[in-house]
């Protein structure tokens, strides 16, 4: 939990709760930004894109019309209107775009995973059963996204400049 404690012109401070020490710690961090906030929630997508992606998906129009209702979710702190829900799709668009093998896995591995029994015998849970069907369905959706991660980074880009930063890392670490 945070508490603002005091504000200054060129600093805030905070009051957080350190949970490995048990104590309450006082923070000074610098001042965020006026413009932050609308930076971060600048629309990256224009109205008519989204549009255009929502009516594309191969859905009925109700699931059309809840997913557009979606991005009408906004979140009003102070004086400032937040669109949490736009963002959530432009990034939802974006990631589904740019790496569509990741996000296939990421699909494929929450249907089978939701189709692992959740350990419970006649409507009582067995413990050790539930917790290796638990992890199980956690390793099964890891692997898929894997395997679609993989594959994504074959066909990109993204390996190579994943490889270059590795390389300058590892550059970096021997001088």
């Amino acid at each position: 939990m945070a508490v603002i404690v005091d504000q200054e012109d060129d600093k805030l401070q905070l009051e957080l709760f350190d949970f490995d020490e048990s104590k309450l710690k006082t923070i000074d961090i610098p001042q965020v930004e006026e413009t932050f906030p609308d930076s971060v929630f600048a629309p990256s997508l224009s109205d008519s894109k989204i549009q255009r992606a929502i009516d594309n998906l191969s859905l009925s129009a109700d699931q059309k019309a809840m997913i557009s209702q979606i991005s009408q979710f906004t979140l009003s702190i102070g004086k400032k209107v937040f669109s949490f829900g736009r963002k959530i799709l432009e990034l939802s668009l974006l990631f589904f775009k740019k790496y569509p093998a990741t996000s296939f896995g990421l699909v494929v591995g929450l249907v089978v995973s939701s189709l692992i029994p959740g350990g419970t015998i006649k409507g009582f849970a067995v413990p050790i059963i539930s917790s290796l069907t638990a992890l199980l369905k956690k390793l099964v959706i890891l692997f898929a996204v894997g395997l679609g991660l993989k594959e994504d980074l074959k066909n990109s880009a993204l390996g190579s400049m994943i490889s270059d930063a590795t390389l300058n890392i590892r550059k970096s670490m021997e001088a």
